[in-house]
């Protein structure tokens, strides 16, 4: 008999949404995997009459199977699922942060006692896999490749803790290739470039904190992706950083994906 594991989703707690936390669950279990998909379908939640900053994301494969970046609000799971708790998640993957340097370097807004929380919940549990830079692995033909996480060298995750401990990570198909960024920093990008090079190009990108903060145009130029996702209510697409990060990538010739965009999906194949 299988567990069952509450689905606790990023928006309902600050938290996940500080430090870029992704869950990923599959409705079916993990040593399916072998159930090969030939596409995965990648779609973009949020709404502009949300005024909310939702980073939550499925994607679903042509086999079936379902996972959810979970960048949220407690009514994003609501998109997708009529009674999201008592879900049964497969697994978990998350950045495994050290509490004491969280509570250290914490800022106003962030919420240690969600992250207390969350730590609890997941203390011992067998679902939960914690994920950093390098790592690797491939499920049902889609490949995973991580390019950051926590780290306890404060150049890698900058004293923004949260912001900086976002995974990025990178999944692949035989053609094409997406990259998730979370809430990285724009010194964290430039990083990534000088570590990974060629590596972290992708054919779509999710942009780095909803396409906020300065100092971007490099990233985007370096990866030069077909379509650029951009979490980022109305509120937030008119300020002057969002504006200019947008105007950068349609100089581009990039697709923009958007929460009043028409189309919120591109497909891995």
């Amino acid at each position: 008999m299988k567990n069952k594991t509450q689905l606790f989703h990023l928006y309902t707690f600050r938290f996940f949404l500080s430090v870029g936390l992704f869950l990923f669950f599959s409705l079916h279990p993990f040593c399916e995997e072998k159930v090969y998909a030939s596409s995965w379908k990648v779609t973009q939640y949020g709404s502009d009459s949300d005024f909310q900053q939702s980073m939550f994301y499925t994607i679903k494969g042509s086999n079936g199977k379902l996972i959810v970046i979970d960048g949220g609000w407690d009514y994003d799971a609501n998109q997708i699922f009529a009674n999201p708790d008592g879900i049964q998640i497969d697994q978990v993957i998350a950045p495994k942060i050290n509490a004491s340097r969280y509570r250290h370097y914490q800022y106003p807004w962030d919420e240690y006692q969600v992250f207390q929380k969350f730590s609890r919940l997941v203390r011992k549990n067998p679902k939960i896999r914690w994920a950093k830079a390098d790592d690797t692995f491939s499920f049902a033909g889609l490949d995973f490749e991580f390019f950051n996480g926590y780290s306890r060298n404060l150049k890698d995750t900058t004293k923004d803790i949260c912001n900086g401990s976002s995974l990025v990570f990178k999944i692949s198909g035989k053609k094409t290739s997406m990259l998730f960024t979370g809430d990285i920093v724009s010194s964290i990008g430039k990083r990534l470039i000088k570590t990974y090079h060629k590596r972290l190009k992708a054919t779509y990108l999710q942009a780095p904190h909803h396409g906020n903060n300065d100092k971007r145009e490099s990233f985007f130029k370096y990866i030069h992706a077909k379509v650029t996702f951009i979490d980022a209510p109305s509120f937030l697409r008119k300020r002057d950083t969002v504006k200019r990060n947008i105007k950068v990538l349609k100089d581009l010739d990039e697709k923009v994906y958007t929460y009043n965009s028409r189309k919120r999906s591109v497909t891995i194949r």
